[in-house]
């Protein structure tokens, strides 16, 4: 009996320890993105880098492209980080998975990842730096940039903040400590609270380069960092005195300010129309990078979507601008506004491409850029006649005129319009 009853208790406990195996194991494994399905061969892409490209417009990227290549029953699988995932898709007929796997950690960890191999695409929202550039150059012989969208720093605040405007300036102060308190600029009297993206953030590196460096400044060391751009904006939201910046497209409840290049001209929000042509004080371009002349044909092919039409279209989901061009009509409600000018404005719409009006002045590769943009453009609007637009009678407008006509690029008109609040503008292209 007692034999029959410490059998009956070692049975009871072995199943209870291979079911709390069992259990623990289910709720402590991760998904792991290695893991064939059913049998099926897996593709896998890894894109790493910046979290404003990687955070919303990378898996809305991998959807698209996935549905474009036949994939079904395509979703979003998260990881234990908040900022990474992946996206996956069956593809019938090959009895295929293929998988994008997305880690946004910062742009610079994008290019590290470049250099150590584990990714075949780096995410940046900025330029890559001129030292990274020749580490990977010196290492695999070509580094390629591929513009994706325009994008731009929003400068946000806590949402009853009575300040609608700032200098780029006012923001440099602001973010170095130098202006403690918002009664400093007429506002309430609160202690300015101050929230930045981390080191390993594009949109860090920007926000240095376009606002403290130029001022001469730096960050202030009671400033709250942060890796993802919507746990900064909910910082801001719920703390009076705050201020913080991030991509235009994380904005969410805050208080979005106006941003002025200086404080006698009247202040820009980001717009799709600002942005565009770069008229807002902190628009900037977003990137992929590639590295090495041979790609995998899943990064190639990923990277055509992405440039192409198809995936353009992708952008303004995420609240991006297409970095190829888009056409606004612009707000002229002032007076001063030539007749002529608002004419053209009324018949067309401004293409969101500047060319310099000075030869002095001029960025070859950034003119080779927008006139390949340009032709993009044309292509897919046939319709469209594009008239070019200079304030400050430049001879340039002869010479673009020709540089367009070689690419197929035919110009109905050239206008040079006296408008003396514009005389240094660089010259605008409008389609008709």
């Amino acid at each position: 009996m007692l034999r029959n009853i410490l059998i009956s208790l070692i049975a009871i406990v072995s199943i209870a320890l291979i079911l709390t195996g069992i259990i623990n194991f289910n709720i402590l494994r991760l998904p792991n993105p290695n893991t064939p399905h059913n049998g099926q061969a897996v593709e896998e892409l890894i894109l790493k880098g910046s979290n404003t490209v990687g955070e919303s417009f990378a898996p809305i990227l991998a959807k698209a492209y996935l549905r474009s290549i036949g994939a079904i029953l395509v979703r979003e699988h998260q990881l234990e980080s908040p900022v990474e995932k992946y996206i996956e898709g069956t593809i019938p007929n090959k009895n295929k998975l293929v998988r994008i796997e997305i880690r946004a950690h910062g742009s610079s960890t994008g290019f590290k990842a470049l250099d150590e191999n584990s990714t075949e695409i780096a995410m940046s929202s900025r330029p890559i730096k001129e030292k990274e550039a020749k580490a990977l150059a010196d290492k695999f012989g070509v580094v390629d940039e591929h513009p994706i969208a325009l994008d731009a720093l929003a400068i946000v605040t806590y949402p009853t903040n009575p300040i609608d405007q700032l200098t780029v300036e006012e923001i440099a102060r602001l973010f170095s400590g130098e202006i403690s308190n918002w009664a400093q600029l007429g506002g309430e009297d609160y202690p300015v609270k101050v929230y930045s993206r981390d080191n390993n953030s594009g949109t860090w590196d920007t926000f240095k380069n376009l606002v403290l460096k130029p001022f001469d400044k730096k960050l202030s060391d009671d400033s709250g960092r942060f890796e993802s751009s919507n746990e900064l904006v909910n910082n801001v939201i719920n703390m009076p005195g705050s201020i913080g910046f991030i991509g235009v497209t994380y904005v969410g409840e805050s208080k979005l300010l106006k941003v002025a290049q200086s404080t006698n001209e009247t202040g820009k929000i980001p717009t799709g129309y600002t942005i565009g042509t770069q008229d807002y004080p902190l628009s900037r371009k977003l990137y992929l990078y590639t590295k090495g002349r041979k790609h995998s044909n899943l990064a190639s092919s990923f990277i055509d979507f992405v440039k192409q039409n198809e995936g353009q279209k992708q952008a303004e989901k995420v609240g991006l601008i297409s970095y190829y061009p888009t056409h606004y009509r612009p707000d002229l409600k002032n007076k001063k506004t030539p007749l002529r000018y608002k004419d053209l404005a009324s018949l067309g719409r401004r293409i969101t491409v500047n060319f310099s009006s000075n030869v002095f002045s001029m960025d070859e590769s950034k003119e080779a850029r927008d006139i390949e943009r340009l032709v993009n453009f044309t292509n897919q609007n046939p319709g469209k006649k594009i008239v070019l637009v200079d304030f400050s009678n430049s001879p340039r407008l002869a010479q673009l005129k020709q540089a367009l006509k070689m690419h197929n690029v035919q110009v109905l008109d050239t206008l040079n319009i006296q408008y003396k609040e514009r005389w240094e503008d660089p010259i605008e292209v409008w389609a008709l």
